[in-house]
């Protein structure tokens, strides 16, 4: 959540702290809470907790908590199997964006799929079949390895990053992290073409599907048209790189 980059870590006290790694540590549970839960689990109190979140700029603990909802599309108006590859759940000029994405990849130096849970499962996936073809890539999937360090003293990168809600805390972060890179073209593939991911980015690659919920935050939702846009973009690159 990009609340998290806006924050000035030396401007925290202590209990701030303790209070902002709890929260950074669990974003996904936010919408879902109570100030005394919070409390409770960052072993400080609810008086704490309520002037951090008014030091964040926030009135009440229920806007900070809007920060972090994020957009469903009606449960049950899109399905699985042939509904959800149907042509109206992508955009109208999805193959063009497809040639657009390859031009860019075909000649690159490095391409770099980048998400988290079952998106850094498709990145992994993706990365190895495009590995497969010749190119050098790899996945990104641990959030804590020195990938600003191991691109210094390379050029024409491309990152793909695969987050289905756009709001993904340590995909914008890293996003974040090479936005202003002049060497580095970056790529959101997301169902949020309004999320924070898709707007920071180069180009994004975007779909409707509904974001599905169990036990109210765990994720739930198909990854069917990520793996279908992964294999139609390789696929593309494949011929382009052969012509």
């Amino acid at each position: 959540m990009s609340f998290f980059n806006q924050i000035d870590l030396n401007t925290l006290t202590e209990v701030d702290r303790a209070i902002y790694q709890y929260l950074h540590s669990h974003s996904a549970q936010i919408p879902y809470m109570r100030v005394r839960e919070v409390a409770n689990e960052s072993h400080t109190s609810a008086s704490s907790v309520m002037r951090f979140i008014r030091k964040m700029g926030y009135e009440s603990f229920t806007d900070f908590k809007l920060d972090f909802k994020v957009p469903t599309i009606p449960t049950g108006e899109y399905h699985y199997g042939p509904e959800l590859l149907s042509i109206k759940n992508f955009p109208s000029n999805l193959f063009d964006k497809l040639e657009e994405l390859a031009d860019l990849i075909v000649p690159a130096e490095n391409i770099i799929f980048c998400g988290v849970g079952a998106s850094g499962n498709i990145c992994e996936y993706a990365s190895r079949r495009l590995a497969s073809i010749g190119f050098n890539t790899f996945p990104l999937t641990d959030f804590t390895y020195p990938v600003t360090s191991k691109l210094r003293n390379t050029a024409d990168n491309v990152m793909i990053f695969l987050s289905v809600s756009g709001q993904t805390n340590e995909v914008i972060e890293i996003a974040n992290t090479f936005k202003e890179f002049d060497d580095c073209v970056t790529v959101a593939v997301t169902s949020q073409s309004s999320s924070t991911l898709a707007l920071m980015t180069d180009y994004l690659l975007d779909y409707k599907i509904s974001i599905q919920k169990f036990n109210k935050h765990e994720d739930y939702t198909s990854q069917l048209q990520v793996l279908y846009l992964m294999e139609l973009l390789i696929d593309t690159i494949k011929m382009k790189s052969e012509s």
